[in-house]
């Protein structure tokens, strides 16, 4: 790993530095206030002392010999990860066992494919209990298929957020490393900005990633509209002083590992601002249920609105969005269905969901819902 230290005026300033000497893989370890020059002790200036990271094969060529001088050793700890505990595959058969005599055969199959998809046992037991109100008996196999839908269908439109006329000014998206932040509030901008004909401004406090900066750049260029960034809090009350004109901002934070109680402290700085406020959680529909519940359970200090799932593109296992909207309060505002911007993401469709969860309509790709009726 190399590490770099930059000394600058503001955080801001360092980032062509660093991904200029660093590559664009490059990320902040740390950031603190210094004084320097003056004479005596009088006259020194206020600048920020600025820690910078790359692993090897990131960093510039053409800067390697000066990024090499200042390598520091890296403990090989930090690069262990634990292996992960494969399923006690004999607890769920004797579960399976157990329960099998409470389950009517004709809806075996439907229970199989909901174990399946990583559906919640109790979420499973649930919608069992409300198709065995139907008098199953008396129905054909389609028809049993059809109750299924329905129940499941009726349960994503229980956990929908639902429409509401007035719009907050400041929508913050916050959520773990990787599920894809940065790219929703570039859609949800565009919507916004394309569809509705509205001024938006976007706000970032991700000062870690540097390459996270420079694609919302990109997304604040293309669309032209203003990006401010925002190094610590304090200075959260001035960037939103300079997008004042905006009927609606988008603030992308920092992804951090939401599993350490200081990075909840650390993002909850950010969402108690004195105007109309909505926090929405992003999470990825590639996360295992179990891993995505310890996240949720971890983050229940964070003031959370609503819900977006990403990444619905890239799994073939729906469950967890199911599990989501049964054991959570928040109510579900999007999926995402892709890298492209803006078409790739829609408003929960329960009726599209469902279907995807028990496998028909296999060959349905999408939702009709269009870009026009998104936001």
């Amino acid at each position: 790993m190399i590490i770099k230290t930059y000394v600058v005026n503001n955080v801001t300033e360092a980032y062509p530095m660093i991904f200029h000497d660093l590559g664009t893989e490059a990320f902040i370890l740390s950031t603190k206030p210094i004084k320097t020059g003056g004479f005596f002790g009088l006259f020194r200036k206020k600048q920020v002392e600025v820690v910078a990271a790359a692993d090897h094969y990131a960093v510039n060529p053409t800067h390697m010999e000066l990024a090499i001088e200042t390598e520091k050793p890296v403990n090989d700890t930090q690069h262990a990860v634990l292996k992960e505990i494969s399923e006690v595959k004999g607890l769920i058969s004797a579960i399976v066992k157990d329960e099998k005599n409470s389950i009517p055969k004709a809806v075996e199959k439907w229970v199989l494919r909901l174990r399946e998809q990583e559906v919640d046992e109790e979420v499973i037991q649930y919608i069992v209990k409300k198709v065995k109100m139907k008098q199953i008996q008396n129905l054909s196999a389609q028809e049993i298929e059809q109750c299924f839908l329905a129940n499941i269908e009726q349960l994503l439109e229980e956990g929908k957020a639902k429409d509401i006329d007035s719009s907050p000014f400041l929508i913050t998206l916050v959520g773990p490393t990787g599920v894809g932040k940065t790219t929703t509030i570039a859609k949800l901008a565009a919507a916004r900005v394309f569809q509705q004909r509205q001024k938006v401004g976007l706000l970032t406090t991700d000062t870690y990633r540097i390459a996270a900066v420079e694609q919302l750049k990109t997304y604040a260029g293309i669309l032209n509209i203003p990006l401010e960034v925002v190094s610590n809090p304090n200075d959260l009350q001035k960037s939103m002083e300079a997008l004042k004109g905006c009927h609606m901002v988008f603030m992308d934070s920092a992804g951090r590992n939401y599993l350490e109680e200081e990075y909840i402290e650390e993002i909850n700085q950010y969402l108690h601002y004195t105007i109309p406020q909505e926090n929405y959680l992003v999470l990825s529909m590639t996360t295992r249920w179990r891993d995505m519940r310890n996240i949720v359970e971890q983050m229940k200090s964070v003031p959370i609105d609503k819900l977006i799932l990403t990444k619905w593109d890239e799994t073939s296992y729906y469950g967890v969005a199911l599990n989501m909207v049964y054991h959570y309060p928040y109510p579900l505002s999007y999926v995402s269905l892709g890298q492209g911007v803006p078409q790739d993401i829609m408003k929960t469709d329960p009726l599209f969901m469902a279907k995807k969860i028990l496998g028909v309509d296999e060959n349905e790709a999408g939702s009709s819902t269009s870009i026009k009726t998104i936001i």
